[in-house]
């Protein structure tokens, strides 16, 4: 899958990942639960947590902290604040936008 993420001094930059045991995941405190999948373009903020069976669509941004439940849906190009909740079975559509630390659904 090729992702976004952030790099210090350079800003979003497109990366290659093949697995969670990515080093660029790891450096970043990222983490993307079994069979999750990442929209290609989809940007990852440091410290983000992505569940299990979770779908990210295409281009969506996920912020900083933010936490995505258990097979949770994220539409393509939906952003996703710093520090949000999206709790399990919650379904956020195309092109939404979710504030920073705004929570969304069952935790």
């Amino acid at each position: 899958m090729k992702i976004n993420l952030w790099v210090l001094d350079e800003g979003w930059k497109l990366f290659e990942i093949d697995s969670n045991d990515s080093k660029e995941l790891i450096s970043r405190k990222i983490s993307i639960g079994d069979r999750a999948s990442i929209g290609n373009g989809a940007s990852i903020g440091n410290g983000a947590s992505i569940g299990y069976e979770a779908s990210i669509g295409n281009g969506a941004s996920i912020g900083s902290g933010a936490s995505i439940g258990y097979e949770a849906s994220i539409g393509s190009r939906a952003s996703i604040g710093y520090e949000a909740s999206i709790g399990d079975w919650a379904s956020i559509g195309n092109g939404a936008s979710i504030g920073d630390r705004a929570s969304i659904g069952y935790e």
